[in-house]
């Protein structure tokens, strides 16, 4: 007989829907029903398994159950506790006595917290922000002291929109070409951004002292425009060049970096390698201008300042090789509550937000600026003219920068406005001085040419730097002066104190900073990384491409 098969457990599809369907339906009722109770009021308890405590079988039961006593009667008496010191803390004093009582003894307990005397707390911080400030300054300018003995031609870079602002001090400039002995060339960099005619002006001014170069370096570089010239194709691409990322007008400096390698040589075809140093303030373009002689991001980048912190040494062919310093501030106080700092904040030389204060650097600005140029900005009507308050009242409201009740930010309102100044929302200019300050004339005085001649006699400067202009200005676009705020120059710090500081720690001998190396206790270890340093730098010059110096 056979066996009958035993019936199978599988759900027919019918069924299957069904109860999908009949599980849905069941959700959908349950969240409604719970929506109702929400809306009603109504609290539905679950029922929940009632603890049953401690088995009777569990061995030392009594010696738990007064251990869980003990506990709870801690917790309560610590609760009364605290609830007897708050009463007492809000208890009213009786009298003046008592008050003053309570606050030296809250004022003491804190104290003894903090650990400080508050005599001398105040005066502690105050010194240890200016000896971090000038440990800081000094290694800058360590730095910049090794740029300077390290390179045989300096370009010292300014910002075409205040060329005065951004350049050092005379005494500073005069004193390194006097005691290093070395060939500087101006470079003003951005000139985008301010009208051709107030480029040509510059020009002449500023070539009364050093020859100088006019450029946009580029934003951006890429492999890519290793294969053009850049702007020497022609004026169209100059002009597509001045509104794009792409460098301008680097083919004049190349040039004369050139001729000076060549002018080095022993005879006139010969060629030596000469080092290019790159100096100036900070987030003026110097690290740029580097990427932009080289063709390609080559070094870091970055428009807030200070963001090159060490030397770096790029080599840009078997003849040339470039040295990025970082920016130094060369004013005394830099926190921008000052004047000489306000200028130091208007340079971009110090961040907006790291100022405590950035309403003396408005009132610094408004005092360089023409009002109705500041009125056309930011859209404001007529306020008395040099009133920084009611001027940050009105950009505070015409941006939004409020407080609750309706009050003016002043203070966001003059960050505002400073970060407008340094990012270039506020397109500026400043015209030179007509009476010729600021020029350091040469070992043969003033002119165009008389201070390089002594250079070399193979060049003729004056040639190619007319031959660059001529090709520059014509690629430059004509900008309506209206379109701009026209300010007048930072002043220089006339007191001289910073300036003799600075160079009297430029030109010191090298044993000052081999005790301070020895202070850090990394002196060998320097003199390794310099060997290293200096192994691959060779390494890099033999495999470096050459260019073509031949005219």
């Amino acid at each position: 007989m056979v066996k009958k098969k035993g019936k199978s457990k599988r759900v027919t599809l019918k069924d299957k829907y069904k109860m999908q369907r009949r599980v849905v339906e069941t959700h959908r009722k349950n969240r409604k029903q719970a929506t109702r109770d929400a809306k009603a009021g109504v609290v539905r308890h679950d029922k929940k398994k009632k603890d049953p405590g401690i088995p009777n079988s569990w061995p030392f039961k009594q010696e738990l159950l007064q251990d869980i006593r003990r506990s709870n009667e801690r917790i309560e008496q610590k609760k009364a506790e605290e609830k007897a010191r708050r009463a007492l803390s809000k208890k009213d004093p009786t009298s003046l006595t008592e008050l003053v009582a309570q606050a030296n003894q809250k004022q003491s307990e804190f104290d003894a917290r903090l650990g400080t005397d508050p005599a001398t707390n105040d005066a502690a911080i105050r010194s240890s922000k200016e000896s971090h400030g000038q440990q800081s300054r000094r290694a800058y300018l360590r730095e910049l002291k090794k740029v300077i003995e390290s390179s045989d031609v300096i370009l010292q870079v300014l910002d075409a929109r205040d060329p005065l602002g951004t350049r050092i001090h005379p005494a500073i400039e005069a004193g390194i070409l006097s005691h290093f002995d070395k060939r500087m060339v101006l470079v003003m960099n951005k000139i985008d951004l301010i009208p051709k005619a107030n480029v040509s002006q510059w020009l002449t001014y500023l070539r009364r002292s050093h020859p100088t170069v006019a450029l946009k370096a580029g934003t951006t570089q890429s492999r890519s425009a290793e294969s053009g010239k850049s702007s020497g194709i022609g004026q169209t691409k100059a002009e597509s060049a001045l509104s794009s990322s792409m460098a301008v007008g680097t083919e004049g400096l190349l040039q004369l970096l050139k001729n000076y390698a060549r002018s080095a040589g022993e005879s006139k075809k010969s060629k030596t390698c000469i080092s290019v140093g790159i100096i100036g303030y900070p987030n003026v373009g110097k690290s740029s201008i580097l990427n932009s002689l080289k063709r390609f991001r080559a070094v870091g980048v970055s428009p807030r300042p200070g963001y090159t912190t060490a030397m770096q040494e790029v080599v840009l062919d078997k003849n040339i090789r470039l040295i990025d310093s970082p920016g130094v501030v060369f004013d005394d106080d830099e926190d921008g509550t000052s004047k000489c700092g306000a200028g130091a904040v208007l340079r971009n030389s110090v961040d907006a937000d790291s100022i405590p204060d950035p309403i003396p650097a408005v009132e610094e600005l408004l005092s360089r600026a023409t009002m109705e140029s500041i009125m056309m900005t930011y859209n404001i009507p007529a306020f008395p003219k040099g009133d920084v308050m009611t001027f940050l009242a009105m950009a505070a409201r015409s941006k939004g920068k409020v407080l609750k009740g309706g009050i003016p930010d002043k203070v966001m309102a003059a960050r505002m406005v400073l970060k407008d100044w340094n990012k270039g929302k506020i397109p500026y200019y400043s015209i030179p001085p007509s009476d010729g300050s600021m020029v350091v004339e040469g070992a043969a005085g003033g002119g165009d040419a008389v201070i390089v001649a002594k250079f070399s006699e193979e060049f003729d400067v004056n040639k190619i730097l007319a031959a660059h202009d001529a090709e520059l200005m014509n690629g430059l676009e004509d900008r309506d002066e209206m379109d701009f705020v026209q300010v007048n120059s930072l002043p220089v710090n006339d007191d001289g104190k910073s300036a003799a500081m600075v160079l009297t720690y430029l030109t010191t001998t090298q044993s000052n900073d081999e005790e301070d190396d020895s202070e850090d206790g990394s002196g060998d270890e320097m003199e390794e990384d310099d060997e290293d340093d200096a192994i691959a730098a060779n390494n890099r010059m033999e495999e470096a491409e050459d260019f073509d110096f031949e005219d």
